[in-house]
């Protein structure tokens, strides 16, 4: 089989008065160095997103701004900084109907966040207002903060990096609140924040708080992407026995 096709979900941005859409490389360099062929998906109206799935065999949620809390009807917290209306419109369609048709997906930062409300989940939009300031969880210029985390034993998450502590990278200020349905809480952080989620059935759904797309050089976090891209073989094996 070709190389498994996996979708990546765009930024928007204005610069110099011209509206960009973009992923940051280091999303598109693990996916090709875990052996996936990355297409950039762009936001379109929801009734496209199907052809969009068709030719796809998995998806990583990539991070960015916050999400409208009003998708899981909250008010919009001060600290929230909202994603351009057209990516948060599609993205969480995106994500509902990834989810409807069984494909993997891997969720990083607010794409772990993206895939808790797409299931009826709520968010903490504020860290340090749930779980005070010990812990720097933002990324604010500098050195990038790194802080242990701890994996739950017999999670998917432990079966591909281990279960017990791991150190990674961190870079939000929103959490995990109210898990949406079939999911789990797989990692906290030392301060309780949820720090991966995952689906409880067998279709593969993991959500990471963290940015494992930075870390390339590490063997655990490229698994990651591994992981994702060996299901999606799989899942696109069938697809064209299928066919």
């Amino acid at each position: 089989m070709s190389q498994p096709r996996i979708g990546l979900n765009c930024d928007l941005t204005t610069a110099s008065g011209t509206e960009i859409a973009k992923v940051n490389w280091n999303y598109i360099a693990s996916v090709l160095d875990a052996g996936g062929l990355p297409l950039l998906l762009v936001p379109v109206e929801e009734r496209g997103i199907g052809a969009l799935l068709d030719g796809l065999d998995g998806l990583v949620l990539t991070g960015g701004r916050d999400y409208d809390p009003a998708a899981y009807g909250e008010p919009r917290h001060p600290a929230t900084q909202l994603l351009d209306p057209r990516r948060n419109a599609f993205d969480l369609a995106l994500a509902r109907a990834t989810v409807q048709r069984g494909l993997p997906i891997l969720g990083i930062c607010g794409g772990a966040q993206l895939l808790n409300i797409a299931l009826g989940g709520t968010l903490i939009q504020h860290v340090p207002d749930a779980f005070g300031s010990a812990i720097n969880h933002t990324w604010g210029g500098g050195d990038e903060p790194f802080h242990d985390i701890e994996v739950a034993a017999h999670s998917r998450l432990a079966g591909i990096v281990g279960a017990g502590r791991l150190n990674v990278n961190s870079s939000h200020h929103q959490a995990v609140g109210r898990l949406g349905q079939g999911l789990r809480i797989v990692a906290h952080a030392p301060d309780g924040v949820p720090e991966a989620i995952e689906g409880t059935g067998d279709t593969f759904l993991l959500g990471l708080q963290w940015h494992p797309e930075r870390l390339r050089t590490r063997p655990d976090q490229i698994a990651l992407f591994r992981a994702l891209v060996a299901r999606a073989s799989s899942c696109g094996a069938r697809h064209h026995m299928r066919a």
